[in-house]
């Protein structure tokens, strides 16, 4: 189990009602299948458990305001019981074209060496061990919002 992180594209019509109650737009997944043909529509973006690593390298400590890329991934769950309530979150066609622009100039040894002088020696070398991960979730996601911004599209995520 675990936190996991998936988005889903949102036709542009659509991303101010999904603003509303985006998690109409996560619950059913025969909704995002059925707005186009296969060849036409884009896949969903999954990263795994540390998809946090990325996040906590896009979003710099000190890095005010954030890249575009962070907001790909803003967010937190909220604790509830023994468990958590998702956060969800919709962008627009331009944050997602803002977010694959700055996606594609991301450099991540960069990225590692400044973050790493935040935190422990042990945590970075979890996360460092993690590296090969981080930098395939990286390409997943320029992949995934270089497609929908090429086609005009909004998106809406899921953390949780």
């Amino acid at each position: 189990m675990g936190i996991k992180y998936f988005a889903l594209p949102v036709p542009a019509p659509l991303v101010n009602i999904a603003r509303i109650n985006p998690r109409a737009f996560l619950s059913d997944p025969h909704f995002w299948e059925s707005w186009s043909d296969p060849p036409d529509r884009p896949e969903c973006l999954y990263l795994d458990k540390p998809w946090r690593d990325l996040r906590d390298l896009l979003g710099q400590p000190g890095a005010e305001p954030a890249r575009p890329a962070y907001e790909l991934l803003r967010g937190e769950v909220k604790p509830y019981g023994y468990g958590w309530i998702p956060y969800c979150r919709v962008l627009g066609t331009d944050e997602v074209a803002a977010v694959a622009e700055d996606l594609e100039r991301v450099d991540l040894p960069p990225l590692y060496q400044r973050w790493s002088a935040h935190v422990s020696p042990d945590w970075a070398a979890i996360v460092n061990g993690r590296r090969d991960m981080v930098e395939s979730y990286l390409k997943d996601a320029r992949r995934f919002t270089t497609e929908l911004a090429g086609q005009g599209l909004g998106l809406v995520y899921s953390i949780g």
